[in-house]
């Protein structure tokens, strides 16, 4: 989770995030920036992943009966920071946030991770907050979540009072570590186009222990992902999700993507499957 939400291992396995983010717990400062900018036409979601873990992927799962195809954005230890499905859904988390959320009996917990529980059984925002609101995640605790739909709707979810909050919007939007360049950015210029949101990403990146580790954009309409895997690295890789998804389930190392588009798909690793709980 950029909570990191691959941070947690403790939690990992019963939450769906991962370790490190205990070393966020304390923290005041955010890690990773989330920006949506959409118009008629399209809406992008887009995400700086920050963190210390070099070993970043994406990987991509079939849909089957009741569940929609997805791809998966994170790192190699298999916990998805954020994702895009095949209804046009996306989400990804800013840690740095105390939250607090009263427990409840009612509420159950996500089999393996909540990310992928959620990005494959929903559709729109509206659907998202419904998931969430009867769904146990540890997450909320430490960090916020933006999700958005290919519609340009979007929400952050955030812990505060003891329950769930929703800050609903319908146009550009975003924040995290590099929220003040997002803003000051979309600002000057709100359009929904591939090139503005890789100045905005570019802008926004993070340095020191927890630079940025990967750039990603989602286009919720057409399914096109692009990709920025390496900070210095300027030349942008792009994918379909239709497309990718009928190579069955594969994943890429980011560092090493553009070798590996070459070569035979490589199936999903042990780990990804077993945080997941994967078919």
């Amino acid at each position: 989770m950029k909570i990191h939400l691959k941070s947690c291992a403790v939690l990992q396995r019963r939450f769906g995030f991962s370790l490190a983010l205990l070393s966020l717990m304390s923290a005041t400062v955010q890690a990773c920036t989330i920006f949506v900018l959409t118009d008629t036409n399209r809406t992008l979601f887009c995400n700086n992943e920050d963190w210390s873990d070099p070993k970043t992927a994406i990987w991509f799962v079939p849909g089957g009966e009741g569940r929609y195809g997805c791809a998966y954005v994170g790192f190699t230890d298999g916990g998805p920071q954020g994702g895009v499905n095949t209804e046009g859904l996306a989400c990804d988390w800013v840690a740095g946030y105390k939250g607090t959320r009263e427990s409840d009996p009612k509420r159950k917990q996500a089999r393996g991770n909540s990310v992928a529980r959620m990005l494959e059984t929903c559709a729109t925002v509206e659907q998202a907050i419904a998931f969430y609101e009867k769904t146990e995640e540890k997450g909320f605790l430490y960090a916020r979540i933006l999700i958005a739909d290919r519609t340009g709707a979007s929400v952050i979810m955030r812990a505060t009072d003891g329950r769930l909050q929703f800050d609903r919007m319908n146009q550009c939007r975003g924040f995290g570590a590099g929220g003040e360049t997002v803003a000051r950015m979309l600002a000057q210029n709100p359009d929904a186009a591939v090139t503005n949101a890789a100045a905005i990403l570019r802008a926004a990146r993070s340095e020191g222990q927890y630079a940025t580790k990967y750039s990603n954009v989602f286009d919720l309409k057409s399914g096109d992902i692009f990709l920025f895997p390496l900070p210095d690295q300027k030349d942008l890789v792009k994918l379909n999700l239709k497309e990718e998804l009928k190579k069955s389930a594969h994943f890429y190392d980011l560092p090493r993507i553009n070798e590996q588009l070459t070569q035979s798909p490589q199936p999903l690793t042990a780990k990804i499957k077993k945080v997941n709980d994967f078919p």
